[in-house]
């Protein structure tokens, strides 16, 4: 009997747990971010991506919409957007738009750091690391 009210207690504690990440996530995503690292299949490939998306900006707005800035191959302005939202449990962050759906796994996201990993199928995967804006180093 103590090990069944010993494990729904645990069960409550981890669901209270789980469901009280998405407010916090949610107030730590807010703002502006730029890509400080980027992987593609493992390898570093943060310049590659710099080139291709000079100035890159990702801006988080608390009702759930997002916009991202950047210079396609440095020269080309553009601006994208649409909606964000965390699902399955935080795990996981999507960006929707008029072209794509985007879902990230979220590795971990404080005011100073948020990590993303994305499967882009057939084996291949890209892994972002993201700073505030005016903190990249």
């Amino acid at each position: 009997m103590k090990h069944k009210k010993l494990s729904l207690v645990l069960l409550i504690g981890a669901l209270v747990l789980v469901a009280g990440c998405a407010p916090l996530f949610e107030m730590l995503i807010q703002g502006e971010w730029e890509v400080d690292e980027y992987y593609k299949n493992g390898e570093d490939a943060t310049q590659e991506f710099y080139f291709t998306f000079a100035d890159y900006v990702i801006t988080f707005h608390p009702d759930g919409y997002f916009t991202e800035t950047y210079k396609g191959f440095n020269v080309i302005p553009v601006t994208n957007s649409g909606s964000w939202s965390f699902i399955n449990n935080v795990q996981q962050l999507s960006l929707v738009d008029d072209n794509a759906t985007r879902i990230f796994d979220v590795k971990s996201l404080t005011k100073e750091e948020m990590r993303l990993y994305r499967d882009l199928g057939e084996g291949e995967y890209e892994e972002l690391v993201l700073d505030p804006k005016g903190e990249v180093q």
